[in-house]
């Protein structure tokens, strides 16, 4: 019995109005992990109609048997019907531009003659269709996956272009012979009933020659040789989908590396201050909340760098992450780590160890509204939502330009953000320890220590 009331007691610790919550929030945080987690990615290869891409259409019509060939044209209305991306009409340049930018997760150009490659497929000299695709992994690592169903969907739906004009040719020369094949058997008939009168059968035998030759134009005339294996391979394959990457991140872990890392800088901010305190209470006794803010902020802030460079060290050396901009990463990873700590201590300080749990929820809300894996597109909209206010969105963002490479803008932003991020909190912190001189009887009760 008494091990029951020694239980009890330390939940009766927890008195104020916000640390009765405490043990509710701690019962609540493996359901907030995993609902939370698996709701952000739960069907996100079902939700790919919401990703933006574009395609490009530089074909040009041609004449196959009398009929206009549209290759490119067929192509982009397959796959805007097929649903699979959220598909944009666009011209080279702006869809290149908006590649760069991130508006467009990945683009595919239909070449000027694709139709005539396609209209080829029974010449002597058959030619392959292409189309181009092209990526930009600093938009994110796993899209560039996902448009691998889109590179198989297009081959399919290249295949099915060229097998139409395949057969429009096949029937196409069809009817042409079937046509020369009544007119002949009309003749042999004709022929037939002449058979007996030698002075008929000489010019009813050269029309019967005239029509047999020209059914024999109407047939195709099979290649040999070599371009009959040539022939032969690109019925079998007849298109082909190129690739490009504008900034690729080459490895998975490369890939993924922007996120890991906001991860690690965020934890060591929730971790810090559950070992080193986030202001100096002289200090606010002495009127000081600026100078309590800057001292409780800076041992905790130069750590969290120090940890920062030692990661991207190991990594670079243990890994080889060979970014594309290591200088720039590291300036990033430096002030993310003093923009978080200071998120961090705000939160310590305002809310005592509450602020641990607000903190860890944050990670969570963070985790799956950050772009980190799938692009944000494919979440739920309450994590769409979140996504451009959440800090760990510009870190993401900003590490993959120095990664991978890309737009100088996007690292300037992310730059803008976490300084922003990090003196808020700084000024936010300093507000409420300037009103820690103000007595009151709650502040009169003992503060509830771990």
């Amino acid at each position: 019995m008494r091990v029951l009331r020694l239980a009890q007691l330390e939940f009766r610790r927890f008195r104020g109005p916000l640390s009765r919550l405490v043990p509710w929030v701690l019962a609540l945080v493996p359901l907030l992990y995993g609902s939370l987690y698996l709701w952000s990615n739960w069907d996100p290869y079902g939700l790919l109609h919401r990703v933006p891409v574009a395609i490009v259409n530089e074909d040009k019509p041609v004449e196959v048997q009398g009929r206009t060939v549209d290759g490119g044209a067929r192509l982009v209305r397959a796959v805007r019907e097929s649903g699979n991306f959220d598909w944009h009409t666009s011209d080279a340049a702006t869809a290149h531009d908006k590649l760069r930018t991130g508006d467009y997760f990945f683009t595919v150009t239909v070449p000027r003659g694709f139709s005539a490659d396609l209209a080829s497929s029974l010449s002597r000299k058959p030619r392959r269709a292409t189309v181009h695709l092209e990526l930009n992994d600093a938009n994110g690592f796993i899209i560039g996956k996902a448009a691998d169903q889109a590179r198989l969907e297009l081959q399919n739906q290249l295949s099915a272009a060229a097998q139409e004009v395949e057969l429009r040719q096949v029937f196409g020369q069809g009817k042409e012979l079937k046509d020369g094949l009544d007119k002949s058997a009309d003749s042999a008939k004709e022929l037939a009933g002449q058979s007996g009168d030698p002075a008929a059968t000489g010019p009813g035998l050269q029309k019967l020659s005239q029509q047999l030759a020209q059914l024999s134009s109407a047939v195709p005339q099979a290649p040999e040789g070599q371009a009959a294996k040539e022939q032969a391979r690109l019925l079998a394959s007849p298109v082909d989908v190129t690739s490009a990457n504008l900034h690729p991140a080459h490895l998975y872990g490369r890939g993924m590396t922007p996120f890991f890392f906001s991860i690690a800088l965020w934890v060591f901010g929730l971790v810090g201050y559950l070992v080193l305190r986030p202001y100096n209470p002289r200090a606010v006794d002495e009127g000081r909340p600026a100078t309590a803010t800057l001292a409780g902020w800076l041992p905790t802030a130069l750590l969290g760098v120090l940890g920062g460079l030692v990661l991207y060290a190991v990594v670079q050396l243990g890994l080889d992450l060979d970014a594309e901009s290591p200088w720039l990463l590291v300036a990033l990873v430096c002030l993310a780590a003093l923009s978080f700590v200071a998120l961090a201590q705000f939160f310590r300080t305002l809310l005592g160890p509450t602020g641990d749990l607000i903190l860890l929820v944050l990670l969570m809300l963070q985790l799956t509204s950050c772009g980190g894996l799938y692009p944000v597109e494919t979440t739920p909209a309450f994590f769409r939502a979140l996504h451009p206010v959440m800090p760990m969105t510009y870190l993401v963002d900003g590490l993959r330009v120095t990664i991978s490479g890309g737009q100088g803008s996007t690292l300037g932003l992310s730059f803008g953000v976490l300084a922003a991020y990090g003196a808020a909190a700084l000024l936010a912190t300093g507000l409420v320890l300037a009103r820690r001189r103000r007595w009151s009887m709650s502040r009169l009760k003992p503060e509830i220590q771990f």
